[in-house]
């Protein structure tokens, strides 16, 4: 069955740090340390503040230390990673009990070769983000076509908040890729992506799926030349993250547009959409 989420994801997030913080007081340890681990994607991928998000994560990496719960630690470090490369800051110094850690791609090899999935999705979903946003996207392309049939099996088991974002940025890849090389298995692709984020729209939460579904819309649209159409969903899918609070994803919303504006020869909207959508990322 597919898991959708009902309630807006910024309004649940005090309810799951209360959850963790109930597991902790009652020596729950490792359901604890899941908990942690949950919340900090939920966080992060819903556009908390950097800061806020560190500082949350310095506690839980503590706690994981402390209690010897390393394959948890793991599964944050690609978050804290990517943390401090959207931030410019320095990266984090890794307690004394992780031997096997080298870098993210070393520990997600390790991760598949313990099965776990969940680190896996999340290392793979935070590289995807990265490379999206910083426009790697020869890395990004990499990543979509090396995973997707392994993530394409795995999520008819189960939809995890995660998978939304994995699915999310895998099909603005994929309509970026095919953009560039007409290849039809890149639009096959976004428009999975596309359909997917659309159906989780209509059954689950309109406030957590509407924009992304919109902006994946806009892409699509793009790709096969209506314009107009184009235009319209991008003001829509930015106008969308506005309202429901994903500042981040406002930005890539609006990065987009402006690439599109620019395509079609319209170079003052582009600049100016641009300039705000740098202003969304600070």
């Amino acid at each position: 069955s597919v898991y959708t989420f009902k309630e807006p994801i910024q309004a649940l997030l005090p309810s799951i740090l209360e959850d963790q913080k109930n597991a902790l007081k009652f020596g729950m340890i490792t359901p604890a340390c899941a908990i942690s681990a949950g919340y900090t994607c939920r966080s992060f991928l819903s556009g908390s503040q950097l800061a806020s998000v560190d500082k949350e994560m310095t506690v839980f990496l503590y706690q994981m230390a402390r209690y010897k719960r390393m394959d948890w630690y793991l599964s944050l470090i690609p978050i804290s990673n990517a943390a401090t490369n959207l931030s410019g800051g320095e990266q984090r110094q890794l307690c004394d009990g992780v031997q096997e850690y080298e870098d993210d791609d070393h520990n997600l090899c390790k991760a598949f070769e313990k099965k776990d999935t969940m680190r896996c999705d999340i290392i793979i979903t935070i590289q995807l983000m990265e490379n999206l946003i910083f426009r790697t996207m020869d890395q990004a392309k990499a990543l979509v076509q090396k995973y997707q049939t392994f993530f394409d099996l795995h999520d008819r088991i189960l939809v995890q908040y995660i998978t939304i974002h994995r699915t999310f940025y895998s099909g603005l890849i994929a309509f970026h890729s095919f953009r560039e090389t007409q290849d039809q298995s890149w639009m096959d692709i976004g428009v999975r992506a596309m359909r997917e984020m659309e159906a989780w729209a209509k059954e689950g939460c309109k406030w957590n799926f509407e924009n992304k579904a919109l902006l994946l819309n806009a892409e699509h649209y793009f790709c096969v030349g209506d314009f107009d159409k184009a235009t319209a969903h991008y003001a829509l899918a930015i106008t969308s993250s506005h309202g429901h609070r994903f500042i981040h994803e406002e930005a890539i919303a609006t990065e987009l547009a402006s690439y599109f504006q620019s395509e079609i020869g319209m170079k003052d909207v582009s600049t100016e959409l641009m300039q705000h959508a740098i202003g969304y990322y600070q």
